[in-house]
């Protein structure tokens, strides 16, 4: 069975990290990229229809969102409500009937003697 080193955790990773540095190439592909990608980023924006309305609309839209959870809260407390009293209903009527079902066999408890012969 192999040897199971201990090793605390500040040398956990020792030696494991890509030191190297990029090379140009590599540095200029990536900032191309880069590049390109933000030139399509603005290409989209560019092309999205009335930007100034969807801005002014915006502060609207958040209290709107705002005031549907709120209401949306109310009525979710709502049907914990109704549920909680459900299952209470259902409970209580449960511990009625099991405790009418005790009375009556200790009511009628008939003892059961065995007699040997």
């Amino acid at each position: 069975m192999p040897r199971v080193k201990n090793n605390t955790r500040q040398y956990l990773f020792k030696n494991k990290l890509n030191i190297r540095r990029k090379s140009k190439r590599v540095l200029l592909k990536e900032s191309f990229f880069m590049m390109l990608f933000g030139w399509c980023l603005l290409l989209i924006n560019y092309f999205i229809p009335q930007k100034n309305e969807l801005f002014i609309t915006f502060k609207k839209n958040i209290f709107d969102i705002f005031s549907n959870l709120l209401e949306i809260l109310f009525y979710s407390l709502e049907i914990l409500i109704v549920l909680l009293i459900s299952f209470s209903i259902l409970l209580s009527l449960f511990l009625i009937v099991g405790s009418i079902n005790r009375l009556i066999k200790v009511m009628l408890y008939k003892t059961r003697k065995i007699s040997i012969r």
